[in-house]
């Protein structure tokens, strides 16, 4: 337990104005969250930065970073402050308690979480879910973000994760597309037929090929630079996409597009649940956590039933 002169000591503005620089990225935007000047809170950093004997902040210009030992800092500043915050909330009883941000892929959260939405909503009626969807990864701490949902390998430093989804991938069209080509073979096809790539995946082409030992197309794909383009060009009838599962099991189900080949290939990456390593969540946050968790091993069972219905047709 702090001592009472340990905790008069102890500069609580100062902490507080290097806590909101920090995570603004700016000693102005700092400042006007505290209704100050610019200059009181480079003086506050500054007698913090005397008191602990180490630079926070280096300076580059007009750029402002942390330094290691800032950045150590902040992240247990951040931690305290947090704790402070989910105390003060639980005892006014605060609705922001039940906040809870989730980063995530675009192309993950319009084909697979949104349609899912209003399932948590009947379920956790009191959790207000904010989503930030992007491809960039993320800064947690600086953001204010309790969970993400990545794509990768499943190893980020400062991160613990658990794995979510596994992901397959395989040539999907429309049925209309398909027709016109008539019931050629897959290497023939691929050959002829326009090919739709995807940028964030290159090589996506060969790869598939050559897991089922079909010679590489040769000619010029059409390279778009997001699922949902690539997706929304096949169901245009631009072409033959690589379609991703989960991303495209909705589409399959309602054969807005179909798999003409019923060929997969396992990607060696996946999507996994991530929250910084060592901060507890709040209790919304483990709710969500639970549910996602719960929707993704439901969803796997489901996904391959629906194919299999669908070629079944």
């Amino acid at each position: 337990m702090a001592e009472p002169d340990e905790m008069r000591r102890l500069p609580l503005n100062a902490i507080r104005s290097f806590y909101l620089a920090a995570q603004a990225g700016r000693f102005r935007i700092a400042a006007e969250l505290l209704g100050v000047t610019e200059s009181a809170v480079s003086h506050q950093v500054k007698r913090l930065e005397q008191l602990l004997g180490a630079a926070l902040f280096e300076r580059q210009g007009r750029e402002m970073h942390l330094t290691p030992v800032g950045s150590r800092y902040y992240a247990s500043v951040r931690r305290s402050f947090g704790e402070l915050l989910r105390a003060t909330a639980e005892v006014s009883g605060s609705p922001d308690q039940a906040r809870v941000t989730l980063t995530l892929p675009t192309s993950l959260a319009a084909f697979w979480l949104i349609p899912r939405l209003d399932a948590l909503q009947r379920r956790q009626p009191g959790i207000n879910l904010q989503l930030l969807t992007t491809n960039r990864k993320c800064d947690f701490a600086r953001e204010n973000i309790d969970l993400g949902i990545r794509y990768g390998l499943g190893s980020w430093h400062g991160f613990q994760s658990t794995q979510l989804l596994s992901e397959q991938f395989f040539p999907v069209a429309t049925e209309a597309f398909m027709a016109k080509w008539k019931r050629m073979e897959p290497a023939d096809l691929i050959r002829s037929a326009r090919l739709i790539a995807n940028g964030l995946h290159p090589g996506e082409w060969e790869e598939w090929c050559l897991a089922h030992r079909i010679a590489p197309p040769v000619g010029q794909a059409l390279v778009l630079d997001s699922s949902e383009l690539t997706l929304q060009a096949a169901l245009e009838g631009v072409g033959i996409a690589m379609g991703r599962r989960p991303i495209v099991d909705r589409l399959l189900a309602s054969r807005r597009l179909i798999a003409p080949f019923e060929r997969e290939a396992q990607s060696v990456a996946g999507y996994y649940l991530v929250r910084i390593k060592g901060e507890a969540p709040t209790a919304a946050a483990r709710k969500v956590e639970r549910w996602l968790v719960e929707e993704a091993a439901v969803a796997a069972p489901a996904a391959r039933e629906r194919r299999r219905a669908a070629r079944s047709k």
